[in-house]
């Protein structure tokens, strides 16, 4: 999760699975830099947001994003490029 969400200062708007992994992310930017996130359990995360159990059929290597929370979500696959490095 990014640090941004981690701190309660923004909510997730994107949601993205990178070769399976789960990145809950606010949309906006952040340094390429392992202190710009948090890892933290899926149980922590759909506790302080319900509406992302909607998303826990997403598939690997797609993402969901919405404009805001209440928003409906928008699937689509990562292009290539994302996943395959």
């Amino acid at each position: 999760m990014c640090i941004h969400i981690f701190e309660n200062s923004k909510p997730v708007l994107l949601v993205s699975r990178p070769e399976g992994d789960w990145c809950f992310l606010c949309g906006g930017g952040h340094d390429n830099d392992a202190s710009a996130y948090r890892v933290v359990g899926m149980g922590h995360v759909l506790d302080d947001d319900a509406t992302l159990s909607e998303l826990l059929d997403l598939a690997p290597n797609w993402e969901a994003e919405r404009e805001a929370v209440g928003k409906e979500w928008i699937r689509t696959p990562i292009p290539n490029e994302v996943h395959t490095m």
